[in-house]
């Protein structure tokens, strides 16, 4: 009877063995003389500072429950052995069964991308507040100066909330407060020519009547980055004139994205969505405005929520391009759309 039971069983577990899993993770990661810790999502590590302008060899300080752990056949010893950051770094992990898992490590210095061109950098993890708190200054890291406030509208707020997307916090732009974050003048270098990188890790809430602007440089006629109503599209534009939409793709509402769009002079713009190429198409337009030492983030009539942003005046290569969305993705925890 027992015999019949045991060879009968049509359980889904019946004649299999599990095993645990053997451990092959790198636990933690940094690098010390920079004094920065490593973000660590999934198979992905990436390494950014906010000061550095040149990237060069460092030694790695690493946590690891494998047995051993090489780059490119050499042996890794924590806080001994010596590597060049200028690309990326495949870590492979061996276990104690001799199985293996590989990682993924960049170091991502945005000071460093487009030859020195970022002119604009917000994150919200570099605000100092408690949750709900009004962002009266968000303080920009491109080394540049380039500071906005909450000038326009000195009642109402952009709010700060905590834990947002993946553990980071949020500046949270909303309509009915009339949010928007600007520098009337003495904006840095926002201009050299019609060639532009853009990007934000963004939520978009809901779409305004009209559309509503994400960011715009140089005032009127300068260059705009907007999203349209209904359909809610990206869109460059200049100013009070021409918009062109790169994708007729909507922006996904009430989830997180690394959205962004590089245009090369006046030939040539192209949009991303995590990293993946959206939509690209010729353009004519120049963006030299008539207040080419201004700025705001949001319009007044703004519903997202702004994780971070950055702007690098000159267009980047494709290499590039992958190097900032390694740093969001993993940092931010995105995956392809």
């Amino acid at each position: 009877m027992l015999f019949k039971w045991a060879t009968s069983d049509n359980s889904s577990t019946c004649g299999k063995v599990y095993l645990p899993s053997i451990p092959k993770e790198i636990l933690e990661y940094s690098i010390p003389s920079l004094g920065v810790v490593g973000i660590i999502t999934n198979n992905q590590i990436v390494i950014t500072s906010e000061t550095i302008v040149s990237i060069s060899s460092y030694v790695a300080s690493f946590k690891t429950n494998g047995v051993s752990v090489s780059v490119n056949g050499v042996q890794q010893t924590s806080g001994e052995t010596l590597n060049d950051y200028n690309s990326a770094l495949k870590y492979v992990v061996t276990g104690a069964d001799g199985s293996t898992n590989e990682y993924t490590v960049q170091m991502v210095a945005p000071r460093v991308v487009g030859s020195g061109s970022l002119r604009l950098w917000f994150k919200a993890d570099q605000l100092t507040l408690n949750d709900g708190d009004p962002v009266l200054t968000w303080s920009d890291v491109s080394g540049y100066g380039n500071h906005v406030t909450q000038a326009a509208y000195p009642t109402v707020h952009t709010l700060f909330r905590k834990g947002q997307v993946n553990g980071y916090p949020i500046a949270e732009f909303r309509s009915s407060d009339k949010s928007r974050m600007e520098l009337v003048t003495g904006a840095t270098g926002l201009y050299v020519n019609a060639s532009g990188s853009v990007f934000f890790v963004m939520k978009l809430i809901q779409t305004v009547g009209g559309g509503v602007t994400l960011l715009n440089l140089d005032g009127s006629g300068g260059r705009e980055i907007a999203i349209n109503n209904p359909v809610s599209d990206y869109f460059i534009c200049k100013n009070a004139g021409t918009c062109v939409s790169l994708s007729g793709l909507p922006i996904p509402i009430s989830k997180f994205l690394a959205i962004g769009s590089v245009q090369i002079l006046t030939t040539n713009v192209r949009i991303y969505w995590n990293g993946i190429l959206k939509g690209q198409l010729p353009i004519t337009t120049d963006y030299g405005g008539a207040n080419p030492n201004s700025l705001y983030l949001g319009n007044g009539n703004l519903d997202i929520d702004l994780a971070e942003m950055l702007y690098f005046n000159t267009d980047l290569s494709e290499a590039e391009v992958e190097k900032v969305f390694f740093y969001l993705n993993t940092k931010y925890g995105l995956t392809a759309l």
